[in-house]
C-alpha cells in the first residue's frame, strides 16, 4: 500500500511512509530518539521496520518546505481484547490497533504541531487497515494538540499508555 505524500497548508509540512533503509537523512531524528544507540543499531531498526509489509509496521517521516525531515513516527499493527482499552466490557472480544512505537521531532518549539500532523496521518493509516484505535505512549504537554483535538475519543489504557477510539 503505497501512502501519498500530502501537504499539510497550515503548516507546510508533508507526511509520507518512509520505505528506504537509508538512514542518514532520519540520523538527527532517530539519535535524539536512541542516544545510547550505535548507528549500526539504528540502520538495523530502520532495516526492520522498512523490511516488513505495510500491514505490519512502518514509518512516518514528517518533511517541512526544505525536504528537511522534523519528525518521525514508528508503528506496527497489533491485535489486543477489547479488555485491554474497555476494561468493564464483559464480552472479550480482539480488535485491530496501530500502536506508536516511537514519535520524535526535531524541535521543540514545534513539537506539538508535529506530534498532531504525524498522529493524524498514523489515523489514516490506521482507518486504511480498519483499526479501531491507534495507542499512543505517555501523554505529557507535548499531546496537547491531539488530546485537545480527539478529547472526547481518548481512552486512558493505563499510566504509561493512551488510546484514540476510531470506531
Amino acid at each position: 500500500m503505497a501512502h501519498k505524500v500530502e501537504k499539510n497548508n497550515t503548516t507546510g509540512l508533508s507526511v509520507s511512509l518512509y520505505k528506504s533503509d537509508n538512514i542518514y537523512p532520519l540520523l538527527p531524528l532517530l539519535s535524539e530518539e536512541f542516544p545510547e544507540w550505535t548507528v549500526d543499531k539504528i540502520k538495523n531498526y530502520v532495516k526492520l521496520i522498512v523490511s516488513k509489509k505495510d500491514t505490519i509496521a512502518g514509518m512516518l517521516v514528517a518533511k517541512n518546505q526544505s525536504s528537511y525531515n522534523v519528525g518521525l513516527l514508528v508503528y506496527t499493527f497489533q491485535s489486543v481484547s477489547t479488555n485491554y482499552l474497555y476494561p468493564n466490557v464483559k464480552k472479550k472480544k480482539f480488535t485491530n490497533g496501530l500502536v506508536v512505537e516511537n514519535i520524535v521531532a526535531s524541535s521543540p518549539i514545534l513539537k506539538q504541531q508535529i506530534f498532531l500532523i504525524v498522529v493524524e496521518h498514523a489515523i489514516d493509516v490506521a482507518k486504511k487497515n480498519n483499526c479501531k484505535f491507534i495507542e499512543l505512549p505517555k501523554f505529557d504537554e507535548t499531546y496537547k494538540l491531539i488530546q485537545g483535538k480527539y478529547k472526547k475519543k481518548l481512552i486512558k489504557i493505563n499510566s504509561y499508555r493512551t488510546a484514540i477510539d476510531l470506531s
